[in-house]
């Protein structure tokens, strides 16, 4: 799980996942909730790791992403399978986050 430093990581990133669920993880340097929420999902990158691809992206970096996935706040976690948009969670819910990984790795 690292943040992308630019769009032909994201794009080598996106295609080597193949089986895995891809997990956006849209964030900012100045978040506070994204912060606090880090560990937890760096503990669930580890928890599914053949099953997930964990890629973060800077909200302040990529306007393209950004307007792509329409996030309106941070933090937000986009699930996709399959190039198909599968779930999507909205602020630092552990819990949510927790339960929603769980029901897309089945």
């Amino acid at each position: 799980m690292t943040a992308i430093r630019n769009m032909s990581e994201f794009h080598k990133r996106f295609e080597a996942a193949e089986h895995k669920v891809i997990v956006l993880d849209f964030y900012a340097t100045w978040c506070a909730p994204c912060k606090d929420i880090d560990k937890v999902v760096k503990a669930l990158a580890r928890q599914y790791a053949n099953k997930v691809d964990v890629i973060k992206i800077n909200v302040d970096r990529f306007d393209d992403l950004v307007e792509t996935y329409k996030v309106r706040s941070m933090p937000t976690f986009v699930f996709i399978k399959n190039n198909r948009k599968i779930g999507r969670v909205i602020g630092a819910d552990e819990h949510k986050l927790k339960q929603t990984l769980s029901k897309v790795c089945k």
